[in-house]
């Protein structure tokens, strides 16, 4: 007979029996296919044969159930107890009365019924250490036209869940075509934790070895084991990890214990359980376990491994991958930089960084922040990390267009390795501009200030700059005219003598007029300047001068005064320069 093993998550057996007993559920197919109706081969009486022999090799103390099934399920025999032969007689009656005549194959049903009555066997109170067995028998495939509400096979996963491990399934196939997928699928289903089989058997040539072949599977003992959590979250070191647990049944009793096997020798230790833990047959028994990181603790993945021993060693230790990352720790000292004050375009004094960690790897630096036109001189490479601590000597470049002022960012330390997070340091600097650029500014900001005055006059004068400047040219310069009254002149055009085209701010009149050189009198005209407007004075240099009759040493001349030097008389033309008017005495003359 070919066994279909569902494979367990971890299992081990050696030779031992069991204490309690058995509680065999048999149930039977007893559509008319079984007794070869439609063509099929009649391998019915060779099924009751096959159960005869389950009781025949029952041992005292184990109960059998019989249900037989076609479009509904019947219950034959109800948890007959193997005693006496009297008992076993019973049971052979009971076989012997089966018939296979029914229509249909509702075997969703007879799943239903067979493990709504391994749960009620579970609930007595005797049921601790005791095995409940599943054996099905059927030939054909599901078969439930016509049947009103109709239970399927995969709708009895539920039942399996609240079952908890405890109950063995085998289905025995004794059909001659392909058996029931479903029967596959349900018997690898994980919540019967390994303990689902499906035996092939077509038309039934082996029955006869069927109880053979399950009771040693039932009687051998078998730990099967879980470990929900695969990868634990990583845990920093010095610390303790969450409980996490490991899921354990037994098909006997037995107390086990659980060590840790850590073939890199991290330190990691297990700190619970520390005591043997009792297992029960057939009941499912969660084992928390917490493991203790040595504050030393290498950053990575550890591959450990947990072992589940037998104390009295009837079963095989049971190794579980266990893998363990530990969180790297970066720490960065100091976590503030003053660079203090640095001229731009220099690089500043080298400062010493302290990174502990316990990783190993390169790290990558970089400036966040504020830094424009500051750049690192130091790390210029990639940095080198050790387990422990690692100097890292900084270096800052400051370019030649930085201006002035304070600089405040951050300097980040990137490790590559993944499971490590990027550790940081404050950094601050103060900026000083060279004294030649000082100069330059100031010298830009008093020409910018000047243009804008400029600017500014020129709008309120309405001129151009060139305007200004020849203005500025011609402020201390002379202007009007001179008009020769007397003596006449022989030409009409030495008559009048222009001072603004001389371009000169004083002259002196005996260099104008060469008959004022023949007296004895002098006088000079100069340009002044009082209270911002500009003024022509007449200043006599020697002998007597006088301005419309009056003498006088220095006088300011108005549009058509009379100058008169011994012979010489002259007239004073500025156009628009006329004398005030002078202030009256209080006489009126007739």
């Amino acid at each position: 007979m070919a066994l279909i093993s569902i494979p367990n998550l971890y299992s081990a057996s050696a030779q031992t029996t069991p204490k309690g007993g058995i509680d065999w559920i048999l149930v039977v197919d007893t559509s008319a296919s079984m007794r070869g109706a439609g063509g099929t081969k009649n391998i019915f009486d060779s099924v009751k044969n096959s159960i005869t022999e389950f009781v025949n090799t029952a041992r005292l103390g184990d109960t059998v159930t019989i249900y037989s099934f076609d479009k509904d399920v019947t219950l034959n025999a109800n948890d007959i107890a193997i005693n006496t032969n009297p008992d076993r007689g019973k049971l052979k009656q009971i076989i012997s009365s089966l018939q296979a005549e029914g229509v249909r194959t509702h075997t969703g049903k007879a799943v239903q019924k067979a493990l709504e009555h391994s749960a009620l066997l579970n609930k007595r109170a005797n049921a601790l250490g005791r095995t409940v067995s599943i054996v099905f028998m059927t030939d054909g495939l599901e078969d439930v036209r016509g049947i009103p509400n109709p239970v399927y096979i995969p709708s009895n996963t539920q039942f399996l869940r609240e079952q908890q491990c405890k109950p063995y399934i085998f289905f025995v196939s004794l059909g001659l075509k392909e058996h029931e997928k479903q029967l596959n699928d349900f018997a690898s289903n994980p919540a019967l934790c390994g303990k689902g089989q499906v035996l092939r058997d077509p038309g039934g040539v082996q029955l006869n070895q069927l109880a053979q072949n399950i009771r040693p599977v039932l009687i051998t003992p078998k730990l099967d084991v879980n470990l929900p959590t695969a990868n634990l979250p990583p845990v920093l070191p010095g610390t303790t990890t969450e409980p996490f647990n490991v899921n354990t049944i037994s098909n006997v009793n037995g107390k086990v214990s659980l060590q840790l096997e850590d073939p890199n020798q991290s330190g990691i230790r297990l700190i619970s359980p520390d005591r043997t833990i009792d297992l029960a047959a057939n009941q499912a028994t969660v084992i928390p376990v917490r493991l203790q990181i040595p504050p030393e603790a290498k950053g990575g993945a550890n591959n450990l491994r947990l072992v589940l021993i037998s104390a009295d060693q009837a079963i095989a230790p049971i190794k579980i991958d266990l893998p363990v990352t530990i969180k790297s720790q970066l720490q960065i000292q100091p976590t503030k930089i003053d660079f203090g004050s640095i001229e731009a375009g220099k690089t500043t004094e080298t400062q010493t960084l302290v990174v502990r960690s316990n990783i190993s790897g390169t790290a990558s630096s970089q400036l966040q922040g504020n830094f424009k036109n500051v750049s690192m001189a130091e790390p210029s490479a990639a940095i080198s990390l050790q387990p422990g601590e690692t100097k890292i000597p900084v270096q800052l470049q400051v370019t030649d267009n930085s201006f002035a002022g304070d600089r405040t960012f951050t300097l980040v330390i990137t490790p590559d390795n993944s499971i490590a997070n990027p550790v940081s340091a404050e950094v601050h600097l103060y900026i000083l501009m060279p004294l030649w650029r000082k100069i330059v500014i100031s010298l830009l900001l008093v020409l910018l200030v000047l243009l804008i005055a400029l600017i500014v006059v020129c709008l309120i004068q309405r001129k151009t700059p060139l305007e200004l400047v020849e203005d500025f040219r011609n402020r201390n310069r002379l202007e009007g005219a001179l008009v020769l009254l007397e003596p006449l002149p022989q030409s009409s055009e030495d008559e009048e003598i222009s001072l603004t085209h001389l371009q000169k701010g004083k002259v002196c009149l005996s260099d104008l007029i060469p008959a004022i050189a023949t007296t004895n009198s002098d006088a000079e005209l100069v340009t002044v300047w009082r209270a911002g407007k500009k003024n022509i004075d007449l200043q006599c240099l020697k002998g007597v001068i006088f301005v419309n009759t009056k003498n006088i040493n220095t006088d300011e001349l108005f549009d058509e005064d009379i100058i008169q030097i011994g012979n010489v008389k002259l007239r004073f033309n500025w156009i628009e320069h006329q004398r005030p008017s002078e202030p009256s005495s209080g006489q009126t003359n007739f």
